[in-house]
């Protein structure tokens, strides 16, 4: 996702300036959209706190809300990732609304369908909106190969690949 974040990205220059706004991730499944979310959370110093809008609703929302309020507190930062946010109702994105207009939490909504028709208008108005790409397979080689030599991979194991059995991998995967 090098628009985003390579140098000059609005990724990178959100988080440089320690302003990561809340924002939709809008892409194809295996587009790493939970990784960036998480990632952002982690150089933010922020609690990540990750929600699946298939299985909760706003009483886990409150129960978020609630813990992003004493975090604040305590002059933490809450991140909450809401995972296929495109499947919450128009009463579930309004209760978040407030949270995301007073600077309680900061929204990473992840969806595979298009905002502008799955979410409402007023929550999308309050976020920055990044359409992510498909990893082509050059991206996924590369970071097969990165996790077959660094340790917190498969480095400390022995496995090895050839550039040309990585390259079939990653047109195998088709992006995912």
């Amino acid at each position: 996702q090098t628009r985003w974040l390579d140098d000059g990205g609005f990724l990178r220059r959100a988080l440089a300036s320690d302003r990561l706004p809340s924002c939709i991730l809008w892409g194809p499944p295996g587009c790493g959209k939970t990784t960036l979310a998480r990632l952002a959370a982690q150089h933010a110093q922020a609690e990540f706190v990750q929600l699946s809008a298939v299985l909760d609703g706003v009483g886990q929302l409150r129960e978020v809300v609630q813990r992003a309020e004493a975090w604040r507190r305590q002059g933490r930062r809450t991140l909450l990732f809401v995972d296929e946010i495109h499947r919450w109702g128009k009463a579930q994105q309004d209760a978040l609304l407030p949270h995301v207009e007073a600077g309680t939490l900061t929204l990473v909504g992840a969806t595979t369908d298009n905002p502008s028709f799955a979410l409402t208008s007023a929550l999308l108005s309050r976020c920055a909106l990044m359409v992510l790409e498909p990893l082509a397979a050059p991206d996924l080689a590369a970071l097969l190969q990165r996790a077959l030599d660094d340790d917190r991979g498969y480095g400390g194991r022995g496995l090895q690949a050839t550039p040309e059995a990585l390259k079939q991998i990653a047109a195998a995967a088709d992006g995912d």
